[in-house]
């Protein structure tokens, strides 16, 4: 798995995929991010323009880390992301913390989305994403 850290336009994100697709001999014509823009599933709703997420039509108040979080499991589905993962593609290489802040972002993220296991799923070796809420 490759993670790619962005923090820039969408432009520089395109660019940085482009270069890695490249570098690594993957043959690609063009990545596109405009179906990633929102992501739609049931109840939930995740707009990566806007950097908003909607249970049910309404506002969930995360933090810019939930929500990127929440955006790079939600990208994945069904995929197993170590907290190694997780931890580097958010909070970057540099940073002092540790990975519980993994675990409590991922607590943190079950409970804005109304449940303990709602939509994330702890597996061995990570986390999942699953298109179905835990609850439907």
């Amino acid at each position: 798995m490759i993670i790619i850290q962005a923090n820039g336009a969408e432009g520089d994100l395109e660019e940085k995929i482009l270069a890695l697709l490249r570098r690594e001999d993957i043959a690609a014509e063009r990545v596109s991010l405009s179906s990633r823009h929102t992501l739609t599933f049931p109840e939930l709703t995740i707009d990566g323009r806007s950097q908003q997420a909607f249970q049910n039509g309404t506002a969930l108040a995360l933090t810019r880390i939930e929500f990127n979080m929440l955006l790079l499991l939600a990208s994945n589905p069904g995929v197993t992301l170590s907290k190694e993962d997780l931890f580097f593609a958010v909070w970057g290489r540099d940073s002092a913390d540790t990975l519980k802040v993994v675990a409590n972002t991922v607590s943190n993220l079950r409970r804005k989305l109304g449940g303990s296991h709602t939509y994330i799923r702890t597996v061995r070796g990570g986390y999942v994403f699953s298109a179905v809420s835990a609850t439907a």
